[in-house]
């Protein structure tokens, strides 16, 4: 079963992920960690969503990105976001230190 926009965004506002949820157009949302746009094009009534996918797609091919290396969370399951989250993260952590 698909989850709704509401299951995703409340995954997504998790405290755990310290991802920062800001709204592009007035039922459209994105979700920032670090400055770093990870969730993108949830629309409210959609269970549309991606999350960034390229660094992870480098180590990787665990998961199809598109041409802007994106991963389309359409059908994931709960547990399934949550772990490409936290793989997500780590990569952001290690890459933000590297940059420091």
């Amino acid at each position: 079963m698909t989850l709704s926009f509401e299951q995703k965004v409340a995954i997504f506002e998790d405290e755990q992920y310290s991802l920062e949820r800001y709204s592009i157009k007035p039922n459209k949302v994105n979700f920032k960690y670090k400055g770093k746009v990870i969730v993108r094009e949830m629309r409210e009534g959609s269970s549309v969503a991606y999350v960034w996918g390229k660094d992870i797609y480098q180590i990787t091919k665990e998961y199809e990105v598109d041409d802007r290396y994106w991963i389309h969370i359409h059908d994931f399951r709960e547990q399934e976001i949550r772990e490409l989250l936290v793989k997500v993260l780590a990569l952001r952590d290690k890459i933000h230190l590297k940059n420091d």
